[in-house]
């Protein structure tokens, strides 16, 4: 029936060019002459018989007519008009037809237009609205005159507080010492600092000492002291100069280089697993991974003193997230036992939804380690599985610098399904890798956002990386270059071989970091000390004796009564103080709370690393001690770091 009317609607048409082109013929060749003979036109009785439509026919014929060219053209119109009208009748007799014949085809045409005028008047209410809201919120020359008295009264303020140039010079209070400090390179355990960065630190009228050029690093991450390593730097030159600096484009499309598939291959073969995917960010490493398998409808089971990048994670993944006190492992056994009651209760099985326990090895904002012992029985008593984040821990943790599960007696895969970490901290690159099996590593490709959408990591930096794991295995430092130098080695590398005896690498490198690690901790606590002594019952330390990373809070007895932002005012002191004597630590009160589940208190940083010396640490013990002593107890006797050319 469908071809039936197309064919009628195609006659239709045919018949009304006939009528107009024997009209325009006819005024075009008659201009002036009378017409004497009858004009026949195709009438709609024609068309009809031709259409075959047992209809009423409407008669409409065009006789014989001495008229003018402009009436021959009214009726022609005429005629027209009369077959649009007609149209709606013929529609209606083809689509009788075709509902008889297929009314499947009718009732989805019938929803789609229905559909489209349900639209139509929706979105002219919405604009409607949207109008009337407008309106609704239109200002009174009452209230625009409030608005623009009021951004008058604060343009002045406003141009005050850009114009550094006229304020440069005037002391104001709480101004914090060593804001703005720029790092201009590292030699050995010490940060070489700009002399462009503003240095002063003012407390009232006082102008305070400004800040050394060079202070000992208890600041950054850099465990291994990978910065100031000469095989590392010679390693990332020569590969700078063969690569260039970026990839220019992600991993699956045109950004993959065999520096990326070596570095991944070399992890997959130091962690034991079967193979390991590359990031070219650390949090996004971490972040990805988590979003990557935890979907809606999932559960997590987090530790609610995570770091940003896992929050950040679970949040993209938007499971069911459940929370379990920090190191808790009795309060992760009652929220395990709250969902399987739950289980029960609703008739699900546990395999129902994917499951996981989320995690750190070493926690970044506590410096504290996880139980992972107790969290692997757990995991597989209730069948849930785990995703680790090792960020901290690989290089540091372990015989042999494979990080928590190694110093636990675990493995990767076996015990931990899924294991993620930064290469930015120990390692002294730039990315993150997440290891497993194949299918952890293949899910990754193509459903890792931080993998498909962002470009891949320089790949002179995954060379640096591979070489910072031969470093870490025992591998002296010749060998290390000699397998990364090649064809590209140029002469001012070759004069630095005799000076690569000076890095450590191996046992040696793991070594010298716990002890020193052991020394930092021992002698904040060694009461025999004169200037522990003063810390005690001043200071706490919060985190494990083992962790490279100390934080030290104020103890109960000096944070009574002082809320965070007094807290954390006198521990910027206190780290000021130290900035001034020559020695770099880190107060967190500041930035350490935004996108946490769990806030730390107000605390000081302390890290350790391989390129500190025993007097560097007892120096900052002694430093450490003035500074409390200053700042607690307003002694006067440390005054001495007044600026002495006032």
């Amino acid at each position: 029936m469908t071809g039936k009317f197309t064919e009628h609607v195609h006659k239709v048409g045919y018949c009304l060019g006939q009528s107009l082109h024997s009209a325009i013929n006819w005024t075009e060749n008659n201009h002036d002459e009378p017409v004497d003979k009858v004009t026949k036109i195709i009438s709609w009785q024609q068309i009809s018989r031709h259409l075959g439509f047992s209809q009423k026919e409407a008669v409409v014929t065009f006789t014989k007519t001495n008229n003018v060219a402009s009436s021959k053209i009214v009726s022609i119109l005429q005629s027209m008009l009369t077959t649009l009208i007609s149209l709606p009748q013929l529609y209606k007799i083809w689509w009788l037809d075709l509902l008889q014949n297929d009314p499947l085809h009718v009732l989805i045409e019938t929803l789609l237009i229905v559909f489209c005028i349900i639209l139509i008047i929706l979105q002219r209410r919405s604009g409607w609205r949207m109008e009337k809201e407008r309106k609704r919120q239109k200002l009174s020359e009452g209230e625009v005159e409030e608005l623009l008295s009021e951004w008058k009264h604060n343009k002045g303020k406003l141009c005050e507080r850009g114009d550094s140039k006229k304020h440069k010079d005037t002391p104001r209070e709480g101004t914090l010492l060593g804001g703005g400090l720029i790092i201009d390179g590292v030699k050995g355990s010490r940060l070489l600092l700009s002399s462009d960065s503003k240095h002063e630190f003012y407390e009232k009228d006082t102008i305070r000492k400004p800040i050394p050029q060079s202070v000992v690093n208890f600041a950054t991450h850099d465990y291994l002291a990978t910065s100031s390593s000469r095989t590392l730097k010679s390693t990332a030159l020569t590969w700078l100069n063969k690569y260039g600096c970026g990839s220019c484009g992600p991993r699956g499309f045109y950004g993959t280089i065999d520096a990326h598939l070596e570095l991944e291959d070399c992890f997959a073969s130091f962690l034991g697993t079967e193979g390991a995917v590359l990031y070219s960010d650390g949090a996004s490493a971490v972040t990805s991974t988590v979003a990557a398998f935890a979907k809606r409808g999932d559960l997590l089971i987090v530790d609610e003193g995570v770091n940003e990048a896992l929050i950040v994670g679970v949040s993209l993944s938007r499971a069911n997230v459940r929370y379990f006190r920090h190191n808790d492992v009795n309060d992760l056994r009652r929220v395990l036992e709250k969902v399987r009651q739950q289980d029960v209760a609703l008739k699900r099985k546990p395999t129902d939804q994917r499951r996981f326990l989320v995690v750190e090895g070493l926690y970044k904002n506590w410096g504290t380690l996880c139980p992972l012992n107790d969290i692997v029985k757990l995991k597989e008593e209730f069948c849930y599985r785990l995703i680790l984040d090792d960020s901290h821990a690989i290089g540091t943790m372990g015989e042999f610098g494979r990080g928590s599960l190694e110093r636990c007696g675990l493995k990767p895969m076996q015990h931990c399904e899924i294991l993620t970490f930064s290469i930015e901290n120990a390692l002294g690159s730039v990315g993150g890798v997440t290891v497993g099996s194949e299918e952890v590593v293949d899910h990754q490709r193509l459903s890792g956002a931080g993998y498909c959408f962002s470009a891949s990591a320089p790949p002179f930096l995954s060379k640096v990386c591979v070489a910072s794991l031969k470093r870490l295995q025992q591998q002296n430092p010749e060998e290390i270059l000699h397998d990364h130098m090649g064809d590209f080695c140029d002469v001012s590398t070759k004069d630095d071989f005799a000076d690569l005896h000076r890095d450590i690498s191996g046992p040696h490198l793991l070594n010298k970091l716990h002890q020193n690690v052991s020394s930092l901790y021992g002698t904040l606590t060694n009461s025999c000390h004169p200037y522990a002594l003063k810390l005690c019952n001043r200071l706490v330390i919060t985190s494990h004796p083992q962790s490279p990373i100390l934080y030290l809070r104020l103890s109960d007895q000096q944070a009574t009564g002082l809320s965070r932002q007094e807290q954390s005012a006198i521990l910027d002191r206190i780290a000021h103080y130290c900035l001034v004597k020559e020695f770099a630590i880190v107060s967190t009160g500041r930035h350490v709370y935004r996108h946490l589940q769990l806030v730390p208190d107000p605390s000081l940083r302390l890290i350790a690393n391989v390129s500190q010396t025993k007097d560097d640490v007892e120096n900052l013990v002694k430093v450490l001690g003035e500074a409390v002593e200053a700042v607690l107890c307003k002694n006067s006797f440390c005054m001495d770091i007044i600026d002495e050319h006032t």
